[in-house]
């Protein structure tokens, strides 16, 4: 019984340094984000009691994304929650890690992408070597949330095949009739999807130069960038795992 006791006291109190911690790294980050940030008493007077309660559940919800993301940091880098924080703490870069993978921690419902960034973080720290490679991956994770999924699970497919009588048996890059055929849903919002995803490098237009068959022949050809590719074996990593 004792030795149970004992147990549950040192698990308590390491759940109790988790969120202590978690705590004191969202109120930072909450700094520069207007509803992590937000100060609950002083609104007290001005805001209806449904709308603070739902403000408290969204702070409750992204300080657990928040912790989640540090507590499989911590797993990749192999260390406690204290030494992975102390670590950090000898950095100017690692600091910026830090505070850039909980803030997308903390936005994204997507839980693989949580982890995904709490690895970047963990292995930042591993290796410091890495770290400004680890924030581009961030980065690049920032911008992904389940569409951008669809999508680049869609452009990470074997392309479709040519009409008959091309000199090639498939299309170098998926062309957006292909992909809609794929993601009918889209239609009214690709080019967006798309252009987000091609401002942080994860994809490309491989069809750059290519001259059109005719009118009606659409030039973009678009395929996932190397990047893409290492930021799309992240989340699957995760979801593998899991």
């Amino acid at each position: 019984m004792g030795h149970e006791a004992s147990e549950t006291r040192a698990g308590s109190s390491a759940e109790a340094g988790v969120k202590a911690s978690t705590g004191v790294i969202v109120a930072a980050v909450g700094i520069f984000n207007p509803v992590a940030g937000v100060a609950l008493g002083a609104l007290k007077e001005y805001v209806d009691a449904p709308i603070l309660q739902f403000i408290e559940k969204e702070r409750a919800r992204r300080e657990e994304r928040a912790a989640r993301a540090l507590r499989a940091g911590s797993e990749e880098a192999q260390r406690s929650l204290d030494r992975l924080v102390q670590t950090v703490e000898t950095s100017p870069d690692l600091l910026a890690l830090l505070s850039e993978t909980v803030q997308a921690a903390m936005e994204t419902p997507l839980a693989e992408k949580i982890v995904a960034l709490g690895g970047c973080l963990g292995r930042g720290v591993r290796d410091e070597a890495t770290v400004d490679a680890e924030r581009l991956r961030v980065r690049g994770l920032a911008a992904i949330e389940a569409p951008e999924v669809k999508l680049l699970e869609v452009l990470a497919k074997e392309t479709p095949p040519t009409p008959e009588g091309w000199y090639q048996e498939r299309f170098p890059g998926w062309r957006q009739p292909e992909i809609l055929t794929e993601l009918p849903g889209f239609a009214k919002v690709l080019d967006a999807s798309i252009a987000r995803l091609a401002a942080e490098g994860i994809v490309r237009d491989d069809g750059l130069g290519r001259v059109a068959m005719n009118d009606d022949d659409p030039r973009e050809m678009w395929i996932l960038t190397d990047f893409g590719s290492d930021c799309l074996s992240l989340l699957r990593a995760v979801s593998a795992a899991e």
